[in-house]
């Protein structure tokens, strides 16, 4: 099993690296990337969703792992690649300006 200091910080690192991988691809990589990462980040919150849906009664240990990655790696990845995008795709677009 995994210690406490895992469930703690994956929030924090997944923030850290949606937030510089979404600013790269806006800023530097361009926006069709950008749509990329955000595309493939969603297609992997619905697979994670679609298993803790498919979690049947009497089985509930079953969904701590996808709900562990979905709520600490996927969502706030996913969320600060969106905001990293905006910031990258806004100082782009004010120095082609």
């Amino acid at each position: 099993m995994v210690d406490t200091a895992t469930f703690a910080y994956l929030p924090l690192i997944s923030l850290i690296f949606g937030a510089v991988s979404g600013f790269v691809a806006g800023r530097w990589i361009g926006i069709k990337a950008l749509l990329w990462l955000i595309g493939l980040t969603s297609a992997v919150a619905l697979v994670l969703i679609v298993m803790l849906a498919g979690v049947e009664t009497g089985e509930e240990e079953q969904a701590f792992g996808p709900f562990v990655w979905l709520t600490g790696g996927v969502l706030p990845f996913l969320f600060a690649v969106i905001m990293g995008g905006v910031g990258g795709r806004s100082l782009s677009a004010r120095t082609n300006a």
